[in-house]
């Protein structure tokens, strides 16, 4: 299994945001729920990406877990997870106010 692959899984089973930044664009695209892998070499979001436009990938680590219209909503932070997963396999990173940035090169590369 590849390392994007394994990361798209670990991230959706934690329902964690996503968002990346294509080399061509000044912004980072709007937040997403997990990530798609529609067919090899592409990424998906909001549409699907060549690997090779992706700049980096972020992970934000802050869930909220809504429960009820009664409840709470519950908050969730996995930045030690994430981190723990990452050097589990070897993929460098970085956090930046409290965001989990990836350099697509280290997925994929």
């Amino acid at each position: 299994m590849s390392r994007i692959t394994e990361l798209a899984d670990f991230v959706g089973k934690l329902k964690c945001q996503v968002r990346l930044k294509l080399k061509v664009d000044e912004a980072p695209e709007i937040w997403a729920r997990g990530i798609g892998l529609p067919v090899d070499g592409y990424i998906e979001l909001h549409g699907p990406s060549p690997f090779r436009e992706v700049e980096w990938l972020e992970i934000n680590p802050a869930v909220i877990e809504h429960i009820g219209r009664l409840v709470e909503p519950k908050q969730h932070n996995y930045l030690e997870e994430i981190g723990a997963f990452l050097l589990s396999k070897n993929i460098a990173y970085l956090v930046k106010e409290g965001i989990v940035r990836i350099s697509f090169s280290e997925l994929v590369g």
